[in-house]
């Protein structure tokens, strides 16, 4: 006899819920360094929000495929997802952190 988990299905929708609110605030980030930017340079400004634009919108795809096979994977009582949404995830935040300093540096 196995022990079903005891919210089945409900730590799943936490965390997919958790993943839009952090893509919302990555995307957020970017575009205002985006703006902040482009006082200094279009192309980087452009550049910056076109690239937190990609990011943020592959993160949400992995987020939903994520969440779809992780509900299969409780139901069955498998292994859960990998680790590419958190390497997306960085590298957003890797970004924004680079346009962040760019601004300051040549602002």
């Amino acid at each position: 006899m196995t022990l079903a988990p005891w919210d089945p299905g409900l730590q799943n929708e936490r965390t997919g819920l958790a993943w839009q609110r952090t893509m919302l605030a990555g995307l957020t980030c970017s575009l205002l360094v985006a703006r902040l930017l482009a006082s200094i340079s279009i192309f980087l400004s452009v550049t910056i929000g076109l690239l937190a634009l990609l990011c943020t919108t592959g993160l949400g795809w992995m987020a939903i495929r994520r969440f779809r096979e992780n509900n299969l994977a409780i139901h069955r009582e498998e292994a859960l997802g990998d680790g590419k949404a958190n390497a997306l995830l960085s590298m957003l935040v890797v970004m924004t952190a680079l346009g962040g300093l760019l601004y300051v540096a040549v602002a």
